[in-house]
């Protein structure tokens, strides 16, 4: 019972998420998409992200992600143009100890090549695991997103939801 108890703490130890102690990380991902309640689903541009943030004890992250939009979808922007346009993502993330779930609250700026920057926000829900302080991880997230449609005499704007998901590793 003793080896079984102690095989038992060793995996969740080694299951835990990757920032298990207060510092400095990095992470890197990429994600694609849907965009929903415009219309029928389209896809959203492939985007790859780089973030820089800060773990305090394992249970709290606040991150600054620069997310590029690749415009490999059709009508990708605005524009119309296969362009890449730049987000900023300014993140907080909550996870348990001891569990590899967690939460993520993102807020931002989005068209800052691709004019007039837009505000967005939404979340997403993960999974992570890590060893020796470089981890992966998988999450799911939709984020609030302002497109110009175009109309006969010119474009309007109107809200929708994009539904993400995305893959990445963690360092630190």
């Amino acid at each position: 019972m003793r080896r079984i108890t102690l095989g038992l703490l060793t995996l969740s130890l080694l299951a835990s998420p990757a920032a298990a102690r207060a510092g400095f990380l990095f992470e890197g991902s990429v994600g694609s998409g849907v965009r929903a309640g415009i219309g029928s689903a389209e896809r959203i541009p492939t985007n790859v992200m780089a973030t820089v943030g800060y773990g305090f004890a394992g249970m709290l992250k606040l991150e600054l992600g620069a997310l590029a939009n690749l415009g490999d979808a059709k009508a990708s922007f605005s524009t119309g143009g296969n362009k890449v346009d730049w987000d900023l993502r300014p993140m907080i993330v909550l996870s348990p100890p001891l569990l590899p779930f967690y939460i993520r609250g993102i807020a931002g700026v989005t068209s800052l090549k691709v004019k007039p920057a837009k505000f967005t926000y939404g979340g997403a829900l993960g999974v992570g695991f890590g060893l020796f302080g470089v981890g992966a991880f998988a999450e799911a997230g939709a984020m609030q997103h302002r497109y110009e449609i175009a109309v006969p005499g010119g474009t309007v704007g109107k809200d929708a939801w994009q539904l993400e998901g995305r893959l990445g590793f963690s360092i630190g």
